[in-house]
């Protein structure tokens, strides 16, 4: 796998009020307005002659020469290109191909390399939640074509890559929530059940059993209020295969609970699969939800 490289990157909205969107997407072109320009001076590139044409439409010498940029960006930019748009809540980017098409409404569309893509190179969905806002402020353009100045920043995006920076946070963190491991076998099981107890609340479970005192076969009765959801959580210390199959068979023959979650921190079960209706939460997938919580330094003070 190879990184994304491009000679230049250029935000395009398609069509007033994206209205060629899921068209462009969907057919992997690009869809382009600007009706007035002459297509054949284009094509040809004289760009002074589009632009005395452009002025003579608009009547303004500066908005002239911005639609010439924008103009001549479509139908100049080749595949070494990138054009990024945002639809659906994610950021499509594709590299554009071939001449520019004059459709019988005087509208224009280009093919693209290999269609529009939503994902990094890796496969990671560009959700825009995950973007940052010096590239998400190019949907903030008037006009139709603006080049992307975060270039650097979608090019590293778009190829899994890390800014130094970011790698050396990530690799503390990583750090932190393999030390949280030990510092929770470190707990009594009251305090261990007291954190987990913490670490749901945090999440937006309200506990509906008073602690300590549950069932005899659950530590911690929880409701969802948003969803109305019951769910029933059995906390062990040390965690076993059997005592987990046990808890499902007890799942399995209620139904008074939506789900179980299963917790430990020490014991030879994978976190990866569980019974139906079980969530698998164990010292790995716990030690995240502890930093999440911000619950780390309860847990450090807590063992000291």
């Amino acid at each position: 796998m190879t990184a994304v490289t491009a000679s230049s990157a250029h935000y395009i909205k398609l069509g007033r009020g994206g209205d060629w969107e899921k068209e462009s997407i969907r057919d992997g072109v690009l869809r382009f307005g600007y009706r007035e320009a002459p297509h054949d001076l284009c094509v040809a590139g004289d760009w002074s002659a589009v632009w005395a044409a452009m002025n003579a439409v608009r009547g303004d010498a500066g908005a002239a020469t911005r639609d010439v940029n924008q103009i001549k960006a479509y139908y100049e930019t080749d595949e070494s290109s990138l054009f990024v748009t945002f639809f659906g809540g994610l950021l499509y980017w594709c590299r554009p191909t071939g001449e520019v098409e004059l459709l019988p409404d005087r509208s224009h569309r280009r093919q693209t390399l290999d269609g529009w893509h939503s994902t990094t190179l890796g496969g990671v969905p560009l959700t825009t939640d995950r973007l940052s806002g010096r590239l998400l402020k190019v949907q903030m353009f008037r006009g139709t074509i603006c080049d992307v100045k975060a270039v650097d920043y979608l090019l590293r995006k778009l190829s899994d890559e890390l800014l130094p920076e970011v790698a050396t946070a990530e690799a503390a963190e990583k750090a932190l929530m393999a030390a949280i491991i030990p510092l929770m076998r470190l707990l009594t099981w009251q305090d261990f059940e007291l954190l987990v107890d913490l670490v749901f609340s945090t999440s937006g479970w309200r506990r509906i059993s008073e602690l300590g005192r549950t069932q005899k076969t659950i530590d911690l009765e929880l409701v969802l209020p948003s969803t109305r959801e019951r769910a029933f959580v059995q906390v062990k210390s040390q965690a076993t295969g059997a005592a987990l199959q046990d808890y499902a068979e007890r799942l399995a023959a209620t139904d008074a609970y939506d789900r179980m979650f299963f917790v430990w921190h020490t014991g030879a079960i994978s976190e990866d699969e569980g019974p139906d209706g079980v969530i698998l939460i164990g010292p790995k997938r716990l030690s995240r939800m502890v930093l999440d919580a911000g619950l780390a330094s309860w847990l450090r003070e807590k063992v000291s």
